[in-house]
């Protein structure tokens, strides 16, 4: 084989993905009331559901945060009436629209007690919010977080008005969700790979073309996924050439790993090709003795 690294432990690398929605929310607007309830109707419908329980916030989106949003298939965010006050979810709402584009994560928005069209033209208790921002916040930012309001608020959503059944509008809407996520499931595991395959493709060109190592980041982000989803059809399948696309991928993503500690000789990414050749050797003793050579 062509690298005498190991490709490093997605488990690692990329924590389990271990829910399928994100939850995105004005805490002190909803947090025990519309929220919990919609929460509680996606529990009961079994859809894994990611929620912040963090009752206090600062003003930046934390890492492990931005790693719920990338593991989410669907993201819900409930626009109250004052969520564009919170610096934190105008980030998260930035942050899930990212993954929307560049990866397909479908999004769901829901306007509680909130006109969509304030939402989208950032007027009402929106346009007050910005307004504050202006002054505090780098233009620049603010007027990301404009777009991103114009873009969500233009989707096809839900709208709680206060006016219907709360109890029975949460029902619809849990069932909805676990409508989409059905159909997402439903394009098999194979429409995945290719999907993964063509925005690891995106991002590799991309990545060329700036030679931005962020850009490197996201491909060898995408390329884990990607990679682990090739590992789901490699232990159900008796094809030792399925088990070598998956070392290919994890080679491609060590010579990634390689290239960018070429370019920072930083002792953070010299650390992590180091883990990376401990980790390949756990994945050779775990491929199945048939295709032992």
């Amino acid at each position: 084989m062509a690298s005498v690294f190991p490709p490093p432990s997605l488990t690692r690398k990329i924590p389990e993905q271990n829910h399928d929605v994100f939850l995105s929310f004005r805490g002190l607007d909803t947090r025990y009331n519309f929220t919990s309830h919609l929460y509680a109707a996606l529990t009961r419908h079994q859809i894994k559901t990611y929620i912040d329980n963090e009752l206090e916030r600062g003003n930046e989106i934390s890492h492990s945060l931005l790693r719920a949003i990338n593991h989410a298939k669907l993201s819900i965010i409930v626009f109250s009436e004052n969520y564009a006050s919170s610096r934190w979810c105008l980030e998260e709402l930035v942050s899930i629209l990212k993954c929307k584009k560049d990866d397909g994560q479908i999004l769901v928005p829901i306007f509680y007690h909130v006109n969509p069209t304030n939402v989208r033209n950032q007027t009402g208790s929106y346009g007050v919010a910005l307004a504050e921002h202006e002054k505090r916040s780098d233009m620049n930012k603010v007027q990301t977080w404009r777009i991103a309001l114009t873009e969500a608020a233009n989707l096809s959503g839900w709208n709680c008005l206060g006016t219907g059944n709360e109890s029975e509008l949460v029902e619809q809407i849990a069932k909805d969700i676990l409508q989409k996520l059905e159909s997402i499931t439903s394009r098999g595991l194979e429409g995945r790979i290719n999907t993964y395959k063509q925005i690891a493709q995106q991002k590799q060109e991309k990545s060329l073309r700036t030679g931005n190592l962020a850009d490197m980041e996201e491909l060898i982000t995408t390329l884990y996924q990607l990679a682990e989803l090739k590992l789901e059809k490699a232990s159900s399948s008796n094809d030792w050439s399925v088990w070598s696309d998956v070392i290919g991928t994890h080679e491609r993503i060590l010579q990634l790993k390689l290239d960018k500690w070429m370019r920072t000789y930083s002792a953070k990414d010299l650390e992590d090709i180091k883990d990376a050749r401990n980790h390949l050797l756990h994945f050779f003793e775990n491929i199945p003795t048939t295709f032992a050579r």
